[in-house]
């Protein structure tokens, strides 16, 4: 946090059922861990060049088609849109599901654990961060069959779902979120 700049509140969480996963063309290369940035290092050129281009992301997962009817909409805007940057942003940190929601009284962030699951201690990274205009609200209890739903809803008119981890703590993250605006 910047000096001076005070928590209000965090909330672990995780995308709603349904968020779309950003587009390939949109997300930035994933960096080659430590020991494949050492092996290829070793390789012939040839052999180093068709490896590099075989970096892959995991395979997306099987989109629910029930989920939309099931849950509702999950998202609102365009890959352009604050929710489209948000969903970008998460997914080019290519840490764990879940994350933790922040806000202080200046700005709203987002944290990834991106430790190696054979570590026990977590390492978080920011992943993005938004000042706390570009948020319009965010609304908690918005799904029937989702507890801990909430909707995070930017100023340009995009939203997107999110669970909070424990669906007790939506309520009141959402109403500390809310006391400042």
């Amino acid at each position: 946090m910047h000096p001076d700049e005070r928590l209000i509140a965090a909330c672990p969480y995780e995308l709603g059922p349904g968020v779309p996963l950003p587009p390939e063309d949109l997300l930035a290369a994933p960096e080659p861990p430590d020991l494949g940035r050492r092996i290829e290092a070793r390789l012939p050129r040839s052999l180093r060049q068709l490896v590099t281009r075989g970096h892959d992301r995991a395979p997306d997962p099987v989109e629910d088609p029930g989920a939309a009817l099931a849950h509702g909409t999950s998202m609102e805007g365009g890959w352009q849109s604050a929710a489209g940057h948000f969903l970008v942003s998460r997914a080019n940190v290519r840490g764990s599901a879940t994350g933790v929601l922040a806000v202080t009284d200046r700005r709203w962030f987002g944290l990834s654990d991106v430790s190696p699951l054979w570590q026990a201690t977590p390492v978080m990274k920011q992943y993005w961060e938004a000042p706390r205009s570009a948020i319009a609200a965010l609304r908690a209890g918005t799904g029937m069959t989702q507890r801990g739903r909430m909707e995070i809803r930017f100023t340009d008119g995009s939203w997107v779902a999110v669970l909070a981890t424990v669906p007790a703590q939506a309520a009141p993250f959402a109403a500390a979120a809310a006391r400042l605006h």
